[in-house]
């Protein structure tokens, strides 16, 4: 019956307007229409529910004792729809987001307060996790929106992209007096790395900007370890070189803690090294107030 409600409504006008042509102008529609509606639901129902009194309609005794029915349910019914329309367009609730611990302290920590001040009834749940976690959580729909410093392949979720990182090469002061400070792609290849993952993130990309993508990458990888923190802390410690986002390394820089290091002159790529951070969330994502603000706010900055 859920479908004949716009039907019921005009059912219900009609018993207090007495007349079509009255209950048309309350709703908005034409005569025709109020009557095509209550043709129709008399056949749904199965039973005439106005009788004609000369230029005034009358209920039947059914129609009577449909119309007090509606009288009981039909405005809660209403009201219900209405708070769930607004529901749908206030920015109300919460929303959940997730991406890198790093870029979010660095980008989207400073930006938090000013989305929250706009927004006093908005609830975020952020939490951190590596790009194909956050691709899978968004897909179960355990995510509204993510942050992704990879393309996903994923044909379920719509992504823009929406900032970019530099990548860094960092040694330790203390690596470079042991095993000497590297100049060429042949120099770099002799050397310990650090790296995130064993697709080489990061590195690849920064080692094909460099020096080419002819050249073969670096083959000694002594640690893997998918926590950019912990990357930049095995470097202050002397393990290896790393290639990580200058943003992450600036504090350690500043400090001489680590030393960023710059390939031979004339021997780089015209191309700088660098990531694309990505906005992405489910193509079937409900179109909620409180979603699209987070959305578009992300992506305007």
């Amino acid at each position: 019956m859920l479908g004949n409600h716009e039907a019921l409504w005009t059912l219900w006008e009609v018993s207090r307007a007495g007349t079509h042509a009255a209950a048309a102008s309350r709703l908005g529609i034409t005569a025709s229409a109020v009557g095509q509606q209550l043709k129709a639901l008399e056949r749904h129902a199965g039973v005439a529910l106005f009788e004609r009194v000369g230029r005034r309609a009358r209920l039947t005794p059914a129609g009577a004792a449909l119309v007090a029915r509606l009288e009981e349910h039909l405005p809660a019914l209403d009201a219900a729809l209405n708070a769930a329309s607004e529901a749908q367009r206030a920015v109300r609730g919460e929303v959940s987001l997730g991406g890198p611990w790093p870029f979010f302290r660095y980008w989207l920590r400073p930006r938090l307060p000013g989305l929250l001040a706009s927004h006093p009834e908005l609830r975020l749940n952020v939490r951190f996790d590596v790009p194909s976690r956050v691709s899978r959580l968004l897909l179960e729909g355990s995510l509204d929106l993510g942050i992704l410093g990879l393309l996903p392949d994923a044909p379920g979720l719509e992504v823009r992209p929406v900032a970019q990182e530099e990548f860094v090469a960092v040694a330790a002061p203390s690596y470079l007096k042991r095993w000497g400070t590297p100049r060429g792609a042949r120099d770099y290849g002799a050397h310990r790395f650090i790296a995130f993952d064993a697709d080489l993130a990061m590195l690849a990309p920064w080692w094909r900007a460099t020096f080419g993508p002819k050249e073969p990458l670096p083959a000694q990888v002594v640690c893997r370890v998918a926590n950019l923190d912990e990357m930049l802390a095995l470097v202050e410690a002397g393990v290896g070189l790393a290639v990580l986002p200058d943003y992450l390394v600036a504090p350690a820089v500043r400090e001489k803690r680590v030393v960023t290091l710059t390939p031979e002159p004339g021997r780089r790529s015209a191309r700088r090294p660098r990531g694309t951070l990505y906005v992405a969330w489910r193509k079937a994502a409900a179109p909620t107030a409180r979603f699209l603000a987070v959305r578009d706010w992300l992506l305007a900055r």
